[in-house]
C-alpha cells in the first residue's frame, strides 16, 4: 500500500479530555520521521515547548509501509509548565507535534477542576462535544474538531471576500445543519458582533450546543421538511455545509424554497455540492450524476444517529446554474474549494422577485 505524501502521519493517543485528577499527564504517540536513528520530533503546548523523547518504532511499517517512524513520549506537569501564565480564554489546550517538515495539531478539552488546579482561579473553557457527535459530523473523533471547523470557517471567509462580501459585513447569520457547532464557534471568534443561530435535524446535537454554546448562539431542531423554525427574512448570510450533498432531490427544491424565505433580499446562502466525476462511485451513480446532472445514491452507508434519507447525493455545475438558479443567482461554483473536497455554491437571493421563483414558492407551498 502506497501512503499517500499529503497525509500527517502523526497520532497522539486518545483521550482527547483532561480531568481534574489529570494535572500531571503522559502524551504517547508516535510520527512518521525522515530518519528514525536521527528523529526531530518537537512538541509545544499552547506555544509553550515540552521535552520530549523519541525511538525508532518499526511495528508502524505494518500498517503504513515504507515509511519510518518513531514512538514519542511526554510527561507533563502542567502547573509547573504554565507557571505565570495567563490564559486565553475560552481556554483550549492545543499540543501541536512538528515532526522534521510535518506539523499536526491535537486539541485536548479540561475541566473546571483541572484548570483550578493549574492556574489557581476559574477559567472559561471552550467545549468540544462528545465523540459520537464529532463522528457523526466529520467521522473521526482525532483531538481536531475545532481546528477544522476554524479551516471551514477561514474558507467561509475567502470566499465571501473574494465576492466583494466581506463576513464582517453581515449581522444576522444561520447556520444551516450545525451540528454541534463545529463551524459557528470559529464563526463568532472571526466575528463577535454578529447575531448567530445555528439549526439541525440532529436533535442530540443541538440540546448539547444549547447546554454549552449558548454564549455563541441561538440553537434550533427543525424538520426535515419546511417549515424552517425562522421568520420570513431572517437573516443576511445563512452558511449550509455539506447538507446538500446528503438530500433526495425533492428535499432540495424544498429546502431551497425554504431558505430563499428566510433570507433577506440582497442576502447570501453559501453551500455545498459534490462533483459525480470527482469520485469513485458505482459506474450507474456515476453515469447517472454525469448524464442527468444530478444523482442521490440512496445505497450509501447511512450515518448513525441520522435519518435514514440522509445518504449522498451528486451535482454537476451544470445543474446548480440550470436548477438552483431558478431560487437564486449562481455568483460562484468552487472545485473542491470549501470542507476538504466538497465545491462551494454561492448563491445570491435577488431584491426583486422573479415571476418563476413566485410560481415556485407557491407550489411547494401547497405541497
Amino acid at each position: 500500500m502506497a501512503v499517500r505524501h499529503d497525509i500527517v502521519l502523526i497520532s497522539l493517543d486518545p483521550p482527547y479530555r483532561l480531568g481534574d485528577e489529570s494535572t500531571v499527564f503522559n502524551f504517547i504517540g508516535w510520527a512518521e520521521v525522515d530518519d528514525e536513528n536521527r528523529p526531530n520530533i518537537r512538541l509545544s503546548i499552547n506555544g509553550v515547548d515540552v521535552a520530549v523523547t523519541a525511538q525508532p518504532n518499526p511495528k508502524v511499517r505494518t500498517i503504513f509501509p515504507d515509511i519510518q517512524a518513531c514512538s514519542m513520549f511526554a510527561r507533563v506537569n502542567f502547573p509547573e509548565l504554565f507557571a505565570g501564565h495567563t490564559p486565553e480564554e475560552p481556554f483550549l489546550l492545543n499540543v501541536e507535534v512538528k515532526s522534521d517538515g510535518r506539523t499536526r495539531l491535537f486539541e485536548y478539552e479540561v475541566s473546571e477542576g483541572w484548570l483550578q488546579a493549574v492556574f489557581g482561579r476559574p477559567v472559561r473553557r471552550r467545549r468540544i462535544p462528545p465523540e459520537h457527535l464529532q463522528i457523526r459530523v466529520t467521522g473521526a473523533a482525532a483531538g481536531q474538531f475545532h481546528v477544522t471547523g476554524r479551516r471551514v470557517a477561514d474558507q467561509i471567509a475567502g470566499i465571501l471576500a473574494r465576492a466583494g462580501r466581506p463576513l464582517t459585513s453581515f449581522q444576522r447569520i444561520l447556520d444551516f445543519g450545525c451540528g454541534p457547532g463545529r463551524v459557528i464557534s470559529s464563526i463568532k471568534d472571526m466575528h463577535p458582533a454578529a447575531e448567530l443561530f445555528g439549526s439541525d435535524i440532529d436533535g442530540e446535537a443541538i440540546g448539547w450546543a444549547r447546554a454549552n454554546l449558548a454564549d455563541i448562539g441561538d440553537f434550533r431542531v427543525n424538520g426535515p421538511n419546511p417549515p424552517l423554525p425562522f421568520a420570513d427574512e431572517s437573516f443576511d448570510l445563512i452558511y449550509s455545509i455539506s447538507i446538500f450533498t446528503h438530500l433526495p432531490e425533492d428535499m432540495q427544491h424544498g429546502m431551497l424554497a425554504e431558505l430563499r424565505r428566510i433570507l433577506k433580499p440582497g442576502g447570501v446562502l453559501l453551500t455545498t455540492k459534490l462533483n459525480p466525476e470527482a469520485y469513485d462511485l458505482p459506474d450507474d451513480v456515476r453515469t447517472q450524476g454525469v448524464n442527468d446532472g444530478f444523482v442521490y445514491w440512496g445505497d450509501a452507508d447511512a450515518t448513525e444517529g441520522l435519518p435514514g434519507f440522509y445518504r449522498l447525493a451528486y451535482h454537476t455545475e451544470a445543474y446548480i446554474r440550470r436548477v438552483w438558479g431558478e431560487y437564486f443567482n449562481v455568483l460562484h461554483v468552487g472545485s473542491h474549494d470549501l470542507n476538504n473536497t466538497q465545491d462551494a455554491v454561492l448563491l445570491l437571493r435577488p431584491k426583486s422577485e422573479g415571476g418563476l421563483f413566485s410560481r415556485l414558492a407557491k407550489a411547494f407551498s401547497k405541497a
